[in-house]
């Protein structure tokens, strides 16, 4: 029995490798479930740009790697096609296209995406061409023979007679069957082999793509498929694989030759042979010892005797013995600079180990942190000593950090750091899966749904750590973070189904590269390891496997990013722009939408895009959209920045660049803004004048106010004394009909200034005016109205008469005031006392 399982997997392994192998060929149909116009395809051609385009019974049609555009005449575009249906269709050295339709030739431009007449001796010299093609292809089929196409990696295909797909095995020469389905159809013929190397044919129902892939990495031969948790190299350079689920460790030389497997006895078996406990983690110390972390079976110590057999020792949890265990999942060990033993202990938090070479070790159970955990529990996953002998433990409920220099462990007290809701530079998640410590000692920490964290503190016992986030908020692909190895100066993660190098010397938001080596893949917690040949070793859920460090990354083909559609304000879309490089729009046009894709035809599904406005703006990264939209852009020039991914992940040099430059309205000019100041300019000038203008016509108003009043007053002293010429203000010149004017109603006020019965009425009549136009006439002149002017000529000639001595009711009724209290009132309305407190005061004076 034993010999027949072992014939039975020697017959399995020779049959995983002849598949692995054979040569790798995806088969893509198109037809018009795809998107294409019609499944009667007639030709395939590139472009200069990258862009394919196939032709059909229904019209031209473009491929970007997403989606069909078609491209058909249309009634008034001024060019006579006569159908739809294109027969064959060429290439030219300028980079349009000559279609045949219906025994004419047509050009086609693919840069504006329309038909274009072309002249009758070009088209005559195409037919020919045509027709010595056509005959060509004819002779080729009534003949028999296949198609034959190489691929980039040196395998030859065929098609053969039956349409059957076919590889010429490079061992021995021999031509074997691919599977490919070509969904019943026949007459396959090969067109064009595209720039990635992808090969295309036409058929009687739709067009066909094969895309060839070459696996950049070797998976692990395991008999079972279940996940790898951890590889370890030994000092020896041997290299030791665990699994979970059989619970087998597996040693390997230098040169990569199968030692055998670690049974439980110590020895290295030839055959398939579990260990018995699923090794979680393995550790050799400075004194040679390794150690193995089991979960759920505790601690094992081996030493290797001279025959290469190892002595296994069993330590676990005793209920009852302190100097045991704590418990029995561990997940790591480690050693610190005075040789004691750490372990993460997934139940109890950490153990330590001051006798790790001792008969019978003692274990301390270290459990002393300042903030206990929300459930009451630590687990620890892993932990790492810094040169300072400072330990930092990465626990399901934070990090923990500690100085362990102190000789007796139970003195440690240790810090636990979560994530604060109050501070942003706090830890990003409180599931710290891994802690890893590049060559320029920073210090990151990798969280289950949080991405990668970088310790900022230079003081790793501060109360407050400050942590820098790499995640999904920065453009980091994925925020699950498994565990991260220092790569070429850069930081390779490890995600759940990806690799991921993270820059941490890029200060902005950056971008990253991701690796996903065309297959899905899972991957483990098994912390990637460098074997000695140069190749790295990855875990998976399901094996693992090896890969050079010149294939990570996988495709390194760059493809061309091409703008597929652009739509002005939200109207007509325009699809010829992919030839551009500037776009101008009007001052009316202030939003659109550009679309675009990179040209990868082998896979477009993992390639990712990102866009910025300016050479030195931070990059946008919207996943795998493929458009971007800006609204109501300010007049200006911008510089638009398109880049993706390759199909695996890889972020590639490919920026499109386009130039887009929004036109301003006048009143968004040089000259408008000009305009504007000078406007302001008059504003404040008309401001400043009107302001002058009317101190000038108050100050004018004032000096005839005064003139005539004083004119008024020294009439009214005739009878008494003559005035002397200075008793008279000077009177500002005014125009001879308002002099004339005024001269009329000074003459009628001096007649009726002691008529208690005058009336405006009277005044107008008197100065021939209107009673408006005399009111409107004193307030232009004067700066007040005809009553306001008789009533303070009364109270002018009012104060001369008490002056003089008059009694206040002579005063009164001489004024033209019917009632003496009334004009009392009045007086001290203007004088701001009574008529008695005048006449004594002018009295006492």
């Amino acid at each position: 029995m034993r010999n027949y399982f072992a014939m039975l997997l020697l017959v399995l392994m020779n049959w995983c490798g002849s598949m692995l192998a054979q040569p790798q060929c995806t088969v893509t149909h198109y037809d018009e479930f795809s998107g294409l116009a019609q499944w009667w395809v007639t030709q395939i051609l590139q472009d200069r740009q990258g862009m394919i385009w196939i032709s059909t019974w229904n019209g031209l049609n473009r491929f970007d790697g997403y989606e069909f555009e078609c491209f058909k005449s249309q009634a008034g575009d001024g060019v006579d096609v006569p159908s739809d249906r294109i027969m064959d269709m060429m290439l030219m050295d300028d980079g349009s296209l000559r279609c045949y339709v219906e025994g004419r030739i047509l050009g086609f431009s693919t840069k504006t995406c329309k038909y274009f007449e072309i002249s009758e001796t070009e088209e005559r010299q195409l037919k020919k061409k045509f027709a010595t093609a056509h005959q060509r292809e004819m002779a080729f089929e009534s003949k028999g023979l296949p198609n034959y196409y190489k691929d980039v990696y040196g395998t030859e295909w065929t098609i053969g007679q039956q349409g059957g797909l076919k590889y010429k095995d490079q061992a021995t020469g021999q031509y074997k069957d691919y599977p490919a389905d070509w969904h019943g159809a026949d007459r396959i013929r090969f067109c064009l082999a595209d720039k990635e190397g992808n090969a295309w044919f036409t058929s009687s129902y739709g067009a066909f793509k094969l895309s060839f892939h070459k696996q950049p990495y070797q998976k692990l031969e395991q008999v079972k498929p279940v996940q790898v948790r951890y590889s370890f190299l030994d000092k020896k350079q041997r290299y030791w694989i665990t699994t979970r689920d059989d619970a087998t460790i597996r040693l390997f030389d230098r040169k990569n030759r199968e030692l055998g497997y670690l049974g439980a006895d110590g020895r290295l078996h030839a055959g398939y042979t579990s260990f018995g406990s699923p090794v979680y983690h393995i550790f050799q110390d400075s004194k040679g010892t390794i150690w193995l972390c089991s979960k759920p079976y505790g601690l094992f110590r081996l030493r290797e005797t001279a025959d290469g057999v190892f002595n296994v020792e069993h330590f676990v949890h005793q209920d009852g013995n302190s100097h045991s265990l704590s418990n029995n999942e561990l997940y790591y060990a480690t050693e610190d600079n005075q040789g004691r033993l750490w372990i993460a202990n997934f139940r109890t938090g950490i153990d330590c180990v001051v006798n790790p070479q001792a008969a019978h070790p003692e274990f301390i159970h270290v459990n002393k942190i300042d903030r206990p955990a929300t459930d009451g529990q630590t687990r620890s996953r892993q932990l790492h000593i810094t040169r300072q002998n400072i330990l930092l433990a990465a626990t399901t409920t934070g990090l923990l950090v500690a100085d362990i220099s102190p000789k007796d462990p139970r003195q440690i007290v240790f810090k636990r750091h979560t994530k604060d809701i109050h501070r942003g530079n706090s830890l990003s998640n409180n599931a710290t899966m891994f802690i890893t410590e590049d060559s320029k000692q920073r210090i990151f920490v990798c969280t289950e749904s949080g991405g990668v964290n970088q310790i900022l503190s230079d003081n790793l016992l501060a109360p407050q750590l400050e942590f820098r986030h790499f995640n999904t908020s920065t453009g980091l692909p994925s925020d699950v973070a498994l565990s991260a190895v220092s790569y070429h100066n850069q930081l390779l993660v490890v995600s759940n189904n990806q690799l991921i190098l993270l820059n941490p010397d890029v200060t902005e938001k950056t971008d990253y590269k991701s690796f996903f080596l065309n297959e899905k893949l899972r991957f483990s917690d098994a912390v990637p390891l460098m074997l000695p040949d140069g190749r790295g070793l990855f875990g998976l859920q399901n094996g693992a496997f090896t890969i050079r460090k010149e294939d990570v990354g996988g495709n390194r083909y760059i493809p061309p990013m091409a703008l597929t559609a652009l739509i002005i304000e939200n109207k007509h879309k325009m699809r010829g722009v992919n030839t551009i490089d500037t776009l101008t729009l009007e001052p009316s046009q202030r939003s659109f939408q550009l679309r675009f894709a990179a040209l990868e035809y082998s896979d477009a599904s993992q390639i990712s895009y990102a866009f910025r406005m300016g050479e030195h703006a931070s990059w946008n990264h919207i996943g795998k959209d493929r458009s971007a939209t800006f609204l109501d852009l300010k007049p200006g020039t911008y510089q638009l920045q398109i880049r993706s991914t390759n199909c695996n992940g890889l972020w590639v040099d490919n920026i499109r660049t386009l130039t887009v430059i929004v036109k301003p309205t006048f009143w968004e000019t040089r000259w408008a803004q000009l305009l504007y100041a000078l406007l302001l300019v008059m504003f404040v000038w008309g401001v400043l004048y009107l302001r002058h203008y009317i101190i000038r016509m108050n100050r004018r108003q004032k000096e005839l106010h005064e003139a005539y009043l004083a004119l008024l007053n020294n009439k009214a002293e005739k009878t008494v004394s003559t005035p002397s010429d200075a008793s008279v203000p000077s009177k500002p010149q005014i125009k001879p009909e308002d002099e004339a004017f005024m001269q009329r109603a000074i003459q009628f006020i001096e007649e009726h200034l002691g008529d208690a019965d005058i009336n405006i009425g009277d005044m107008a009549d008197a100065t021939a005016t209107s009673r408006s136009g005399l009111n409107r006439k004193m307030k232009s002149l004067l700066g007040v109205t005809p009553l306001d002017f008789i009533r303070e000529a009364r109270i002018r000639k009012a104060c001369q008469m008490l002056k003089d001595g008059a009694s206040v009711n002579d005063v009164a009724y001489s004024c033209g005031f019917s009632d003496p209290k009334y004009f009392g009132k009045c007086f001290k309305a203007d004088m701001g006392m009574t008529p008695k407190e005048y006449k004594v005061e002018y009295s006492v004076k």
